[in-house]
């Protein structure tokens, strides 16, 4: 059961702190069921809007080539971490927090790596765009990547 104490203390905090975006992730997602993303956005003020979008039938290998234009071969993860981007950039949204829901232990998905890695280099013109990548594990939600404090 969503907890909505934790959802409503932390909706208009600015997620400033990597380990209030940790519990506010797992307050909303809980724990793991299917292998899929998830796209949670956060709006200039550092706040989490209300826009989250599932994205189910990924590749189950991220290196799969899912497009052939003229410039080469991409990949499924670097697809989807150019669409990521590019909403980012397109719309009113202040950043993006990617959450790869994978069921098991939180280190027990070989692909997590392929598709978190792509993300990041997508937002290297823009850092700030990807506030941070989880693993969402079976016992809830874990920070792909080093913990940060930003500024508010």
């Amino acid at each position: 059961m969503v907890d909505s104490t934790i959802l409503n203390t932390l909706r208009d905090r600015p997620m400033t702190d990597d380990r209030d975006l940790t519990r506010f992730v797992t307050a909303l997602l809980e724990r793991a069921v299917e292998p899929r993303a998830w796209l949670l956005f956060i709006d200039s003020a550092g706040c989490m809007t209300d826009v989250m979008m599932p994205i189910d039938g990924l590749s189950g290998d991220p290196t799969e080539t899912v497009a052939m234009p003229a410039s080469g071969a991409v990949s499924a993860a670097d697809l989807l971490a150019t669409r990521v981007s590019q909403i980012v950039d397109e719309t009113p949204a202040g950043a993006v927090v990617v959450v790869w829901e994978r069921p098991g232990a939180p280190g027990g998905s070989p692909d997590l790596r392929r598709w978190s890695e792509p993300m990041r280099a997508a937002f290297a013109h823009q850092p700030d765009g990807l506030r941070a990548q989880f693993v969402l594990a079976d016992d809830g939600a874990h920070l792909v990547g080093e913990p940060q404090v930003r500024a508010a």
